[in-house]
């Protein structure tokens, strides 16, 4: 490990240099929380420069933190680095934290989770639950944190809301596929009418097209794919077979179902890119050898870390507004959208 500065801390912590600073001094600008967060990582690490002396860590003044993360059964590795986020970032803030998976017939039928009781002190809801699920919470008296939100005025936020922004990445990506000189440009995703992220991304979707001028073919345009078996390569194989002229390009509501479309086209001798162009949201690709896919690369532990900040905010300011904090995601592109070379 390298030597260890403010710096190096302020950047693991996600905090400014200056603020750092201060709560090495025990600054009394800054909240309680935060110098508690610093100082517990300087003596980790064993910090001691700047003429700082980094006592005990308080830890008889200090409150320990209860966070239950319930999730739904999903295999996707998006959710465990959301989970991973979620419990490093709370193991420097004298937080523990317990996992518990809600299954359909929980959901149905409102059964709690095993595990709960008067001694948790938040609830992150990392997939969606149903809302009169998460409204028993809230009656109950806990206090959620949530990833996403239901689409709708009526649909009131009953907690925190922390997410990634859809809206400017996807219509970045759109207007590089338009950039290219391609204008029959398609659109898939399922409940871009049900959930704000989804939302998002058809939004930004509709933007760059309506700024290009270039009118939408309703063929290629399928926001809201509702189907229990969606992503089953089956039902891509329909989904292709269907067009009845191939789009130049299609921006799809997250990596996987590019890589579905991908698989359905090559089984038809349908080339990605030269043939139709695809790009995807999330950067599951990540970790591969040969990424393919130009999408929106999401740090998914840094979101499980902002949702551990809000909540230690929120123990700080109880009565303050719900707030919903959106977490840039970067555009990343790869070959999958370059239809037009040289």
């Amino acid at each position: 490990m390298g030597k260890v500065t403010i710096q190096s801390m302020a950047k693991e912590l996600g905090l400014s240099r200056n603020t750092v600073a201060m709560a090495l001094k025990d600054d009394p600008k800054v909240a309680p929380v935060t110098r508690e967060r610093v100082l517990r990582m300087a003596k980790r690490n064993g910090y001691l420069g700047e003429n700082v002396y980094v006592e005990e860590v308080r830890a008889l003044q200090e409150k320990h933190y209860n966070i239950m993360v319930l999730r739904t059964r999903d295999a996707a590795v998006y959710w465990n680095r959301v989970v991973s986020g979620i419990s490093e970032e709370a193991s420097l803030n004298n937080c523990q934290t317990r996992v518990a998976v809600v299954t359909e017939r929980e959901e149905e039928n409102g059964i709690l989770p095993l595990g709960l009781n008067e001694n948790i002190d938040a609830i992150f809801c990392i997939k969606m639950l149903p809302p009169e699920y998460m409204q028993k919470l809230v009656n109950l008296g806990y206090r959620i944190f949530q990833l996403d939100h239901y689409c709708g005025i009526e649909q009131r936020p009953m907690g925190d809301i922390v997410r990634v922004d859809g809206v400017q990445p996807v219509s970045l990506l759109t207007s590089h596929l338009i950039g290219q000189g391609m204008t029959r440009i398609g659109f898939l995703s399922e409940h871009s009418s049900t959930y704000e992220s989804m939302h998002d991304r058809y939004v930004g979707f509709l933007a760059a097209m309506e700024q290009a001028g270039i009118p939408l073919e309703e063929e290629l345009v399928r926001p809201n794919m509702e189907s229990d078996h969606f992503y089953y390569p089956e039902n891509f194989d329909k989904i292709v077979a269907s067009y009845d002229t191939l789009p130049e390009a299609i921006v799809c509501g997250n990596d996987m179902i590019a890589k579905r479309l991908t698989e359905s086209f090559r089984k038809i001798g349908v080339r990605v890119p030269e043939d139709v162009a695809l790009t995807g949201f999330d950067d599951d690709e990540d970790r591969m050898l040969y990424p393919f896919f130009s999408t929106v690369h999401v740090d998914t532990k840094w979101l499980g870390r902002r949702m551990v900040h809000e909540f230690l905010w929120r123990e700080e300011h109880p009565e303050a507004p719900k707030e919903r904090i959106l977490v840039s995601g970067e555009v990343v592109v790869r070959r999958s959208s370059c239809k037009r070379q040289g």
